[in-house]
């Protein structure tokens, strides 16, 4: 793999490297599906952990193609979004694209496509739609995230907003949330993580959302550096290695 990214780097590599070095690139919530290379003391992806592992290693193949030194860094999801909205150079992952976001940052992707659900424990089986949602007590997103944005302009009151996915699943198993949101793709894990079994969870059939995840970037970063990393992610598409890491991080 690593010659096939250096061929692919000849491909898309410009003259915007002291550009590019300087961008800070930042990734949230990676969990157990991250962890530090002893060796080389970088964040890597763990083989067939899910959504998150993958994101990360699809990240590192552009960095390496663009010639990139800059460490990826994990932040909670509202440390990221600051740092963008802050200014300076600044790319962070994974980001959903929406219409309210658009004009704020710059865009390459997508990484991947999903659906989001709201899940709870077995006693909320009478919901049915993201409407009887509104008469629970506490429905837990990410502060900040696309789901708290969408629940918010839907007119929801019963928000509760959490620094990470993990506090969310976890004040689901305490009961001081009713419902917690996660794609249909990450949620075995989240459900996991906090040791609640997937056959004590009910899925609420209405989505919260469809959506697609990229890599966003501060509105300061040049447009040059945009379309070259925009080049590499559609040279690692075209060239099977995307797959190559989607069969190995995210499919499990």
């Amino acid at each position: 793999m690593r010659l096939s990214i250096f061929i692919l780097a000849l491909l898309v590599l410009a003259p915007i490297r002291a550009t590019a070095g300087e961008l800070a690139l930042l990734t949230h919530d990676l969990g157990v599906q991250a962890y530090i290379d002893p060796a080389s003391g970088e964040l890597r992806g763990r083989d067939h952990a899910g959504k998150r592992s993958f994101n990360l290693e699809v990240v590192r193949a552009l960095k390496h193609m663009l010639g990139l030194e800059t460490p990826i860094r994990e932040v909670l999801y509202a440390d990221g979004i600051r740092r963008l909205d802050e200014g300076g150079d600044a790319a962070f992952f994974n980001v959903y694209r929406t219409p309210q976001r658009e004009h704020l940052y710059k865009w390459v992707g997508p990484l991947q496509r999903e659906v989001d659900y709201l899940y709870g424990l077995n006693g909320t089986l009478s919901l049915k739609s993201l409407e009887d949602a509104r008469g629970v007590a506490a429905i837990c997103v990410v502060s900040d995230s696309m789901h708290h944005a969408v629940l918010n302009k839907k007119g929801f009151a019963n928000v509760r907003a959490e620094a990470t996915y993990a506090i969310c699943f976890d004040q689901l198993k305490t009961g001081e949330a009713t419902l917690a949101v996660s794609s249909d793709e990450t949620v075995a894990q989240k459900l996991a993580a906090s040791n609640i079994p997937i056959s004590a969870v009910h899925r609420i059939p209405e989505p919260v959302v469809e959506s697609a995840g990229y890599i966003a970037f501060s509105k300061q970063v040049d447009d040059k550096v945009i379309q070259r990393w925009q080049e590499a992610f559609n040279a690692l598409v075209g060239s099977g290695l995307y797959q190559d890491l989607y069969d190995r991080y995210y499919i499990r």
